[in-house]
């Protein structure tokens, strides 16, 4: 690392809507990242809008990648999807011992980057995925549960984010991921399963959520991080709905497993990329994250995580991550919770973590262990 300053660093993707959140975000904890990309004149009216340096740059062009590597302590991956701008990014990062994170909660890309670890550890640097809202805050909730529970066998975590719009990267991502089908982690081992292959209940006091399994980032970061034998990660869903999207995954991966077609569905309608809003919740935004863990015995954990708006949490998530990898000296690729442990969480603004009763959903008295794993019903 030589000649790098330890101050700056990259956001890759910067005029994105989650990039400029991040450079945002950077910028008012006294951070000043350069922005760069494809687009220069994308670039050039956010670096004077925010006062900060900007550097054109394709990834089609391994020469100029690796030249700005060389000059920089850390890049920060903002633009999905992740299975197409992140192997080029790393793989030149291992060239010149470039420190990587980036922001994905896409499954398969977190599962192909495990392989890069011996790599990563060659070259002395961290590659650290799923810096962002989803895999952050799932894989270091579910750290927690197991740390409470270390004999757990079992562990469920449950993710509600709530976002104020889709961009057309996730929509590219989710129909990748459809197109591959679901997964759970059963005896250790990688499972292929169809799509909401399981449908459970979230006790939350008076109002229990619905989930069904998906192959989401968060499934693969808790198997590094938590060891526990049998993970199943999901998303909101009723129970009908995950009924028949089971029987339809076999046609559903057939058909999106045609790249042309499936390019056609994730492609932006009309001329317009701009992500698309959605119709702000009574009560504001409100993301939630529940982890269940449970052992043979049939003790059970369970907490709850929440914070605001899906997005901003990852901005948030992100610059954290990256204040925490210029702290320490890390090599490997690692996950949120194997870089740094459960109490990350409660470094990063606005999260609130409660311990729960796994039979009710409510917070554990004030008077009660908070340590002492609770009796799962009969």
């Amino acid at each position: 690392m030589t000649n790098r300053n330890q101050h700056q660093w990259l956001i890759y993707g910067a005029y994105g809507h989650t990039g400029r959140l991040v450079a945002e975000e950077a910028l008012r904890r006294g951070h000043r990242p350069v922005l760069v990309g494809r687009s220069g004149p994308k670039l050039q009216a956010m670096a004077d809008r925010m006062g900060l340096e900007f550097s054109p740059l394709s990834l089609d062009h391994p020469g100029a990648l690796t030249a700005a590597l060389r000059s920089t302590h850390l890049i920060f991956n903002a633009a999905g999807p992740f299975t197409e701008t992140g192997p080029k990014i790393i793989e030149a990062c291992l060239e010149t011992g470039t420190p990587y994170a980036d922001i994905s909660g896409e499954f398969h890309h977190l599962r192909a980057v495990e392989a890069l670890d011996a790599r990563a550890r060659t070259a002395h640097i961290p590659i650290l995925t799923g810096a962002g809202f989803g895999v952050t805050f799932g894989d270091c909730l579910a750290r927690h549960v197991v740390d409470r529970l270390p004999d757990a066998t079992h562990l469920r975590v449950s993710v509600a984010a709530s976002n104020a719009l889709t961009t057309s990267a996730v929509r590219r991502t989710i129909l990748e991921v459809l197109a591959k089908g679901g997964y759970a982690v059963e005896g250790g081992q990688w499972k292929h399963r169809p799509l909401a292959h399981q449908h459970w209940m979230v006790a939350d006091g008076d109002s229990p959520l619905s989930f069904a399994a998906a192959p989401m980032g968060e499934l693969a970061a808790a198997r590094r991080s938590t060891n526990v034998a049998n993970i199943v990660v999901g998303r909101p869903m009723p129970a009908k709905s995950a009924k028949r999207l089971r029987l339809m995954s076999p046609l559903i991966q057939g058909a999106l497993g045609v790249g042309p077609l499936r390019r056609a569905l994730g492609r932006d309608k009309g001329s317009s990329s701009a992500p698309v809003p959605a119709p702000a919740p009574e009560g504001g935004w409100r993301s939630r994250i529940w982890a269940e863990a449970w052992n043979a015995g049939g003790n059970r954990v369970m907490a709850r995580l929440e914070t605001g708006e899906g997005y901003a949490a990852t901005a948030s998530a992100a610059i954290t991550n990256v204040e925490a990898l210029f702290s320490r000296p890390l090599v490997g690729v690692l996950t949120p919770a194997q870089a740094f442990g459960a109490a990350h969480l409660l470094t990063i603004p606005q999260v609130e973590v409660t311990d729960l009763d796994p039979k009710s959903g409510l917070p554990l008295n004030a008077g009660s262990a908070r340590d002492r794993p609770a009796p799962a019903p009969a």
